[in-house]
């Protein structure tokens, strides 16, 4: 078993878990060696700062079902701007598909992702379309590719997808992915 640094364990933690070891040791170093204690208790509050920032950015919204419904009242139009616009975000180059197993292709680092999301408002999507999708990377050579939807995937979608490079993305990760975009640059389809 790999041995873990204390930055690793800290970075799985709560960031007031770091702000706590730093009063800790600052409190420790003041009764031993009171000048030193800044020094000691200062890294502990970076890494805190750090790890706000990184938790606030990454926090999923508690009102998961009603950004769902949100998404599945979006226009296609709508919806398909929003989930390339959260794409380009990461990295990615987005370009619309004529296909239609796939939505989008995404090009990052010489690796081709094939996005399928027209079928976003449906409450289940089935095994079909993933079989689509998964015959559209054979063709197109893709890397990968990933399926969309507000609603949830089949059982059998599921097991179908984890024997493929088929990522799907549901629920709160999908107000995950779109998160972080509804709050900066698309405050129109918010309440």
């Amino acid at each position: 078993m790999a041995r873990k640094s204390l930055f690793n364990i800290l970075s799985q933690q709560p960031w007031w878990v770091s702000v706590l070891v730093a009063a800790v040791l600052f409190a420790v170093m003041q009764l031993v060696i009171p000048p030193l204690a800044p020094f000691v208790a200062l890294p502990f509050l970076g890494i805190a700062v750090w790890l706000a920032v990184k938790q606030l950015r990454a926090a999923v919204p508690l009102d998961v079902p009603e950004r769902l419904a949100k998404l599945r009242e979006m226009p296609w139009e709508n919806f398909s701007l929003v989930l390339s616009e959260a794409y380009r975000r990461q990295g990615y180059s987005v370009e619309p598909s004529k296909s239609g197993a796939f939505d989008f292709v995404l090009r990052k680092d010489s690796r081709v992702t094939l996005v399928q999301c027209r079928r976003w408002k449906v409450s289940q999507v089935g095994e079909g379309p993933l079989r689509e999708l998964n015959q559209a990377i054979e063709k197109q050579e893709a890397y990968n590719a990933v399926a969309v939807t507000a609603g949830d995937f089949s059982e059998k979608a599921r097991a179908f997808a984890a024997a493929t490079p088929i990522t799907l993305v549901a629920g709160a990760e999908l107000v995950k992915l779109v998160g972080r975009l509804e709050k900066r640059r698309l405050r129109w389809w918010m309440p």
